[in-house]
């Protein structure tokens, strides 16, 4: 509790303020933040108590004022400040309040799409003719997928328990012939990675252009998700991980040493982009960030996953008369590659492609001129529907792309040797709800053998037999 003190006087002052922290944080789900302030999901009501010297009046006018940035203070939200109390119909915030004695208990209720992040708080009134502020600290608001109406509301307990509450899990790894589990600590609720999480927010390219819209775009998952994406790798701005796979890693350490997230985000946080990481790297500690925010997510491994640099839906590999590869090959398969689902709606591209959507912080390809991949429905992938955003054609190819192989002549001409659409996308895996055993989700992403889909890509049509 906070102690604020007064004089003696005719007029209201504020003596003390209870923020509620336990009971605030066991009602909405974050009692396991490692974090000195009060920490609340969106969508839902919190509490806390101001102690007057004397009952609250009318006529104290008094007003509770919430901003999200203290740069832009009063004006990122226009419906604050809230007077005390006041209506409000779910799409706003609104205060209601009970006066008992000297002690006025005040309930908010912030909209089920307020923009997350660390709001500051503050209480004004009316004092001996004038007005008076006073700091009742900070609030920080986050994804609430136990609400329905939330963009990343999740119906499953034991899924929301798995896919935001788990601090621990595997990553799977190797080949679809050896096939192994890497244990990775997420820490998404460790002490200072929710603030790391929120400047990592801060540093993205969007925010250093214009910072107050991009904080008014951070009540979409679908926006915070892309931002985060492109702010764990290093390629475009100030980011997290500085990727390599030459197999010299001198100035950093190997992508192997790493077994968890906390390390990597505070050593980024103390001294800027962290050396090296690979795909299950960028993968663990997106799921943490993503997680620390409320946005249930799960790391995906694909096996033989395909790199289509030219967005033709097919790897193509040249080789001359003698068999060696050809120059010209710019695709690639890899023996695994890992990225993130996270669960929310896609009012941007309609409700048909709500639930698990890719996102992935390796770099690969540029997204818009940066480096970044998602959000991609994974119902899109599946229904060939690649026309749609954010990525689609990159990630159907990892799954279902042919794989040519072309004879390149000497006068520079090419000729089909072969054609494989068995080998791309095998055993795409997770961890399992509550164990650390795998889950097979490639049907999630493709369908069975022999089913005709048609997939829309610009501004051609194509029917292929996915095998």
């Amino acid at each position: 509790m906070n102690r604020i003190m007064g004089g003696r006087s005719s007029a209201i002052q504020l003596e003390s303020t209870d923020l509620q922290h336990s009971t605030n944080a066991s009602a909405h789900h974050t009692i396991s933040y490692m974090n000195k302030n009060l920490i609340v999901r969106r969508g839902q009501p919190f509490t806390i108590t101001l102690k007057f010297n004397k009952p609250a009046q009318t006529s104290d006018n008094l007003k509770l004022n919430i901003s999200t940035d203290p740069l832009f203070l009063g004006s990122i939200n226009n419906d604050l400040p809230i007077q005390i109390p006041s209506q409000g119909n779910g799409a706003t915030w609104s205060v209601s309040s009970t006066q008992k004695s000297n002690d006025l208990i005040v309930t908010i209720n912030s909209p089920v799409n307020a923009v997350i992040g660390c709001y500051t708080m503050t209480i004004s009134f009316s004092s001996g003719g004038s007005n008076t502020s006073k700091s009742l600290g900070n609030v920080y608001v986050l994804f609430n997928p136990w609400v329905k109406g939330d963009a990343v509301y999740l119906e499953n307990e034991a899924e929301k328990n798995e896919y935001v509450m788990n601090e621990t899990g595997v990553i799977f790894y190797g080949s679809s012939s050896t096939l192994r589990a890497r244990p990775w600590d997420f820490g998404q609720f460790e002490e200072d990675i929710l603030d790391i999480t929120l400047k990592i927010l801060d540093g993205s390219i969007d925010y250093r252009r214009d910072p107050k819209k991009e904080v008014t775009l951070r009540h979409d998952p679908v926006h915070v998700g892309r931002v985060l994406s492109a702010m764990i790798n290093s390629q475009n701005d100030y980011g997290i991980i500085v990727g390599n796979w030459s197999g010299d890693y001198t100035g950093g350490e190997r992508p192997t040493k790493w077994n968890g997230s906390t390390d990597i985000l505070r050593q980024w946080k103390n001294n800027g982009p962290v050396r090296f990481g690979q795909c299950w790297v960028y993968a663990g500690v997106l799921c943490t960030v993503l997680r620390c925010l409320g946005i249930p997510t799960r790391v995906i491994t694909n096996f033989a996953s395909a790199h289509d640099t030219d967005e033709n839906l097919t790897i193509d590999r040249y080789f001359d008369k003698d068999g060696g590869e050809s120059e010209e090959t710019a695709d690639s398969i890899w023996n695994f590659h890992v990225w993130n689902e996270s669960w929310f709606v896609r009012s941007d591209i309609g409700s048909a492609y709500d639930g698990w959507q890719v996102l992935d912080a390796t770099p690969q390809e540029p997204s818009k001129g940066i480096y970044r991949l998602g959000p991609c429905s994974v119902k899109a992938v599946k229904e060939g529907d690649v026309d749609l955003e954010y990525d689609a054609p990159f990630v159907f190819a990892e799954m279902n792309a042919d794989v040519i192989d072309w004879l390149v002549s000497p006068d520079k001409s090419k000729n089909k040797i072969s054609s494989n659409a068995r080998s791309v996308g095998r055993l795409t895996s997770t961890k399992a709800v509550n164990s650390n055993e795998r889950v097979d989700v490639t049907n999630n992403y493709k369908y069975a053998e022999g089913k005709d889909l048609v997939f829309n890509c610009g501004q051609f049509l194509s029917v292929r037999k996915v095998l």
